[in-house]
């Protein structure tokens, strides 16, 4: 009689391993050196952007009166447009103190903590996808970074009065006193347009979608974009122009790196299958002297006939 070879990890007792402990086995080498290097670089990659934020804010302190004029330019616009309803939608929610502070609550707390907790997902259960994904936010971050140094622009919360929007952290009726250090810090005064709430939320819908697959979370993820395009309205942080302008700047981003990425890996994949017409890079130089000095031969063609 021939015995199966049972492959499963057993513990001190005979028992069977769990699955999470023969998971952690077998990968956990793997884990404990790129897992830890690709961290390294992420996290070093998010505090150039912390700094790069800050220093933008140090800016546009002395922006005020700019950004007070670019948010009328915003609202004369919108007004051309019909679109100036924020003080319709704000009206919706503003006389319910429990909604109000739910939205504040979201605004300051999702902001941030959602994009990282998707990151932090694609990079564990799905790396095939997160490094296109983390280029698109990287790049959809810069330029509305660029965006609010070159044009910043204040909410509309600070509009004058006669506009009738208000700020629901203060606002005088009683309702939505509702503050807090992230919220009151979740971003800089004047950085308006684009709508980076919006551009991030639109984000995560994008890299969300195509890896999940029950249908309760795509709704979710398609929900997303769309609750924080109410919330980020209603509480007065931004214009219906800023939430287009952020959600466009996303997807356009999105679509540009995709593109790219897919020449960049064509053109990979046509210089290993004709290294002789295609002379390495500098990035497949090494990988060629290891592999002379293993002993494997590296072949060459000549690019005549």
């Amino acid at each position: 009689m021939i015995r199966t070879c049972d492959a499963r990890l057993r513990t001190g007792h005979g028992h069977f391993a769990p699955h999470p402990v023969r998971w952690l086995v077998r990968w956990h080498p793997h884990l404990a050196v790129e897992t830890r290097n690709r961290l390294v670089r992420e996290i070093c990659l998010v505090a150039t952007f912390a700094v790069l934020y800050e220093e933008i804010g140090r800016h546009m302190v002395q922006a005020g009166g700019a950004a007070a004029s670019h948010a009328l330019l915003i609202v004369s616009a919108e007004q051309d447009l019909g679109l100036f309803r924020e003080h319709a939608v704000q009206a919706a929610i503003i006389g319910n103190d429990t909604v109000t502070d739910a939205f504040n609550a979201y605004y300051g707390g999702t902001h941030f903590l959602i994009p990282l907790l998707v990151l932090g997902w694609l990079m564990f259960r799905h790396p095939a996808h997160y490094a296109r994904a983390r280029t698109a936010l990287a790049v959809t971050t810069g330029l509305a970074f660029a965006c609010f140094w070159v044009f910043p622009v204040a909410p509309p919360r600070l509009l004058p009065a006669r506009f009738g929007i208000v700020d629901t952290l203060v606002a005088p009726d009683g309702s939505g006193h509702f503050d807090s250090t992230l919220i009151s810090t979740a971003g800089d005064k004047y950085a308006s347009m684009p709508s980076l709430h919006v551009a991030w939320a639109v984000w995560c819908a994008l890299a969300l979608y195509p890896v999940v697959r029950h249908w309760a979370l795509r709704a979710l993820a398609v929900a997303y974009p769309l609750v924080t395009t109410l919330v980020v309205v209603s509480t007065g942080n931004h214009f219906f122009l800023d939430v287009i302008a952020g959600a466009l700047l996303t997807c356009v981003t999105w679509a540009a790196v995709t593109r790219i990425g897919a020449w960049l890996t064509v053109q990979a994949a046509t210089r290993r299958a004709d290294p002789g017409r295609y002379p390495p890079g500098p990035a497949e130089l090494p990988s060629r002297r290891r592999s002379l000095a293993a002993g494997n031969p590296v072949r060459i063609r000549s690019s005549g006939g």
